[in-house]
């Protein structure tokens, strides 16, 4: 469990940090992955920046991690690869991230 502080009335308390909270680093990196695909246009940085944390509204952590990984490498070629493309889990698994991703972009705009 991660636990934060925060302030409640002056007073600082633990908070346990929520599911949906995701590390900087990989906030960081889904905007410039976005804006890259985007060519780099500096508007995209707050579409970019909105999609992330509309999908970090809508899916866990956790499941964003492996969804979005299985997404990305599901385009990889080869016999190995295959992990990605084959079973019927991981299909659904980057439907689910693909209808996620497909929303938060409408929501912001792209």
């Amino acid at each position: 469990m991660n636990w934060r502080l925060v302030v409640v009335l002056g007073v600082f308390v633990p908070a346990v940090a929520s599911a949906y909270d995701y590390p900087t680093q990989d906030r960081v990196e889904f905007v410039l992955e976005c804006m890259h695909d985007h060519r780099g246009k500096h508007e995209y940085l707050y579409k970019c920046s909105c999609a992330i944390d509309f999908i970090a509204r809508e899916m866990p952590y956790d499941e964003y991690v492996e969804s979005s990984s299985a997404a990305r490498y599901q385009q990889m070629g080869g016999e190995r690869m295959g992990i990605f493309r084959d079973p019927d889990f991981v299909k659904d698994m980057i439907k689910k991230y693909r209808d996620v991703q497909g929303r938060a972009f409408k929501a912001c705009n792209f």
